[in-house]
């Protein structure tokens, strides 16, 4: 028989795509307002070299940096932070066009889900419109890639800032036992 439990605590994330660090600063104070302060970021990287799906959009030279929250979060909480996201896009739309794409993530020590509005055969619907997968496996020093991993997403600086995010993640579980 299961025995329904609630799982422990994860750890936010927001990916944010802009051209503008001016306007990238200003989406993530958006969502600073709600989930709190940021405790560890990536580095900058250019996406638009990565891939070019966001190029007609956003233009051709995209960045990308991933953010983490300090506060842990319960899981369930992705709903609220996709449509969070929508709504902070939704601000910084220019003749049609975003200027900055956030895209919400949770980390636990076994993976890292991302959330979407679309759906597709690797998605589990959440409700409110908003679908969730497993991006990564999370496995001590290790990152398994799934079929459907985003590349950006296996590659540096993504790989070792989730790698470490993982480690700062587990001290943070201890600090609330």
């Amino acid at each position: 028989m299961s025995i329904l439990r609630e799982p422990t605590f994860a750890n936010l994330t927001v990916s944010i795509m802009y051209k503008n660090e001016d306007k990238m600063n200003q989406a993530l104070d958006f969502m600073k307002e709600r989930f709190g302060e940021i405790d560890f970021s990536s580095e900058a990287f250019v996406f638009s070299d990565i891939s070019p799906y966001y190029n007609p959009e956003m233009g051709d030279i995209i960045y990308k940096r991933i953010f983490s929250f300090k506060k842990l979060v319960p899981r369930d909480v992705m709903i609220e932070a996709k449509h969070l996201a929508v709504d902070i896009e939704n601000k910084f739309i220019k003749d049609g066009k975003r200027e900055v794409n956030l895209d919400p993530g949770l980390l636990s020590l076994e993976n890292f889900i991302l959330v979407t509005g679309k759906n597709f055969s690797h998605r589990i619907y959440l409700g409110k419109g908003v679908f969730a997968e497993i991006t990564l496996i999370l496995k001590a020093k290790k990152i398994e890639i799934l079929p459907w991993s985003y590349k950006d997403y296996q590659m540096e600086p993504a790989k070792t800032f989730l790698l470490n995010l993982r480690e700062i993640f587990k001290k943070k579980l201890k600090s609330e036992n």
